[in-house]
């Protein structure tokens, strides 16, 4: 079974675009990331409200991410525009299209 995490990230004002171009730089430093399955950079309605969803081989896997050098390069990069990050929930992906 894998690992998904939902993930609310609110921006400081007029932050947003900002805040999409350090998380996809992040979701491409995961390209060889094999127990990376899915990280997904979105936005709603909200202004400065940036989504990321992420599917991971397992829970380790996650946490080892954050440990990589580029991760926590650009968390550092991020935390000045940040106002709130907030895990909407963790789920348990069973399969579908896109995962095998």
């Amino acid at each position: 079974m894998y690992y998904g995490l939902w993930t609310k990230f609110t921006t400081q004002a007029d932050e947003g675009e900002r805040l999409i171009e350090l998380l996809l730089e992040a979701a491409a430093s995961l390209e060889y990331v094999t127990d990376c399955l899915q990280y997904t950079v979105s936005t709603t309605g909200e202004s400065d409200t940036v989504m990321v969803r992420e599917i991971w081989t397992d829970q380790a896997a996650h946490a080892a991410s954050l440990q990589l050098p580029a991760t926590r390069q650009l968390i550092e990069q991020a935390r000045p525009i940040l106002l709130q990050v907030e895990r909407m929930f963790e789920d348990q992906p069973h399969g579908g299209k896109g995962l095998v």
